[in-house]
This record gives structure tokens, C-alpha cells and sequence, in this order.
């Protein structure tokens, strides 16, 4: 005959065996429950990462474009203002041109009119150095 302390026993081990067997199936739930959570929560922070760095990579992109618009419209810019200077510096050069050409045509014109009054006070010695010139030139022309 069985024993009424076995009896107890085996029904308070049976007993404690499926309140740990239902205490696993619960701690097994919960984990289960946690993973999912945890996953789901990790997808969507992927997902608004992969959104955020595609957002970025846009506005890199257009802020690059504008980057290259505004550097052609500067070098555009800078190209016009060096043909204007170009254009100043030509018409700075040509006035200078001819006021230096003016002026040495009227630098001229008194040396020649300096010489011509020379000559009429003095013809002797106007001929005098015609002709020394001339024999200096005669000389350096013959000994070649």
C-alpha cells in the first residue's frame, strides 16, 4: 500500500512541476514577446535611419547642384568683369598713345623750328656741321 507522506510528496512534486512548466511556457512567452518588441523596434529604427540618411544624401545633392550653378554664374561674372577692364585698359593705352605720339609731334616741330632759327642767324656754321657730319658718316661707312 502506498504511503500517504509518498502520496503527498509525488502530488506536491507533480505540483511544483507544472507550476514550473507553466512558469517556463510564461518566461518562454515573455522572452518570445520581448524578441518580437525588440525586433520590430529595431526595423523601425533601421527604417528611419535608411530615411534619414536618404533625406541627407538629397539635400547633398541639390546644395551640390546650387554649389555648381553659383560657381559657373561667379565664373560668368568674373569673365565679363575682365573683358571690361580689358576694354578700359585698351582705351587707357590708346589715349595714352596719343598723348605721347601728340607730344613728341610737338617736341619735334619746336626742335625743328629751334634748328631753323639757328640756321638763319648762323649759315656758316649750320653748313660747317652739315658737312663734318657728313664726312663723319663717310668715314664710318668707308672702313667697312
Amino acid at each position: 500500500m502506498a504511503n500517504p507522506a509518498e502520496d503527498r510528496t509525488g502530488s506536491t512534486t507533480s505540483s511544483l512541476r507544472r507550476d514550473v512548466e507553466t512558469a517556463g511556457a510564461q518566461l518562454k512567452r515573455d522572452a518570445e514577446t520581448a524578441a518580437s518588441r525588440f525586433g520590430d523596434e529595431f526595423q523601425r529604427a533601421k527604417e528611419q535611419i535608411s530615411q534619414t540618411a536618404t533625406s541627407a544624401r538629397d539635400d547633398i545633392s541639390e546644395d551640390l547642384r546650387n554649389l555648381s550653378d553659383d560657381v559657373s554664374k561667379l565664373k560668368d561674372t568674373v569673365a565679363e568683369m575682365a573683358k571690361a577692364i580689358g576694354a578700359q585698359i585698351g582705351e587707357a593705352a590708346s589715349d595714352l598713345g596719343s598723348e605721347i605720339a601728340s607730344s613728341a609731334k610737338d617736341q619735334a616741330g619746336s626742335m625743328v623750328t629751334e634748328f631753323e632759327r639757328a640756321a638763319r642767324r648762323n649759315p656758316l656754321a649750320v653748313v660747317t656741321g652739315a658737312l663734318c657730319l657728313g664726312l663723319v658718316i663717310g668715314l664710318m661707312s668707308g672702313r667697312r
